[in-house]
């Protein structure tokens, strides 16, 4: 007889008009664990009855389900999600895509666009240019200022998931050691990877598991 308390490998199998369905978040929300999805969308992670099993990725809408006993007793269970399709507001279209610097043959056609820092990061680092700096050392710092902006950016959008009143209050940060929690969220990879494709229902849940660290490294400095 199964009972509430145990908790046992569950297998599972995402279904979804999908091509790929390789990397999908499953996290047991009751004990925070987190496996991915493997090839053709299957899982397994331990849990039990009553918890709450929520998959999330950003080609899919994230889905929770609360556990019942038939799914933790089901040899395989089939979990249908729908993929996220972006939509915009409006769509107004100019027929002007004939004229860009290709056509215009400023650049070479199929060069690389690059941001603004990268930009100076590829000047400094080519011709004679590239000799130059190479030598000062400027390349080095170019490229440590284009990671830098990176950074600050991702630091940026920590707003739109939390006040700093908020990340104080729900994660318990001595408000002196705030700046160093959230640059310590982005150099975490898959805190970054999860806040630069705007899935942040994974942003907060990473959140929650990376501020216990961050608490107890603070407390062994003091």
């Amino acid at each position: 007889m199964l009972t509430a308390q145990e908790r046992l490998p569950l297998k599972g199998k995402l279904k979804c008009d999908l091509d790929d369905l390789e990397g999908i978040y499953v996290i047991n929300k009751a004990t925070e664990a987190t496996v991915t999805t493997t090839r053709g969308g299957y899982f397994t992670i331990s849990a039990k009855i009553n918890d709450t099993i929520i998959f999330s990725a950003v080609n899919i809408i994230a889905k929770n389900i609360v556990l019942e006993e038939a799914d933790v007793k089901s040899e395989l269970l089939i979990v249908p999600v729908d993929k996220y399709v972006h939509e915009l507001d409006e769509l107004v279209i100019i027929d002007y895509s004939y004229i860009n610097a290709e056509s215009l043959g400023l650049v070479p056609i199929g060069q690389k666009q690059y941001t603004p820092g990268e930009r100076r990061v590829y000047t400094a680092t080519n011709g004679v240019d590239g000799i130059f700096n190479a030598i000062s050392g400027r390349t080095k710092m170019l490229k440590k200022a284009n990671e830098t902006a990176k950074k600050e950016a991702l630091m940026e959008k920590i707003n739109y998931i939390y006040t700093e009143e908020e990340l104080i209050t729900k994660f318990h940060i001595p408000k002196e050691y705030l700046k160093g929690f959230v640059f310590y969220l982005v150099e975490d990879a898959n805190f970054a990877r999860a806040l630069k494709s705007k899935n942040y229902t994974m942003s907060r849940f990473l959140m929650s598991g990376l501020s216990n660290k961050y608490l107890e490294l603070i407390k062994n400095e003091k």
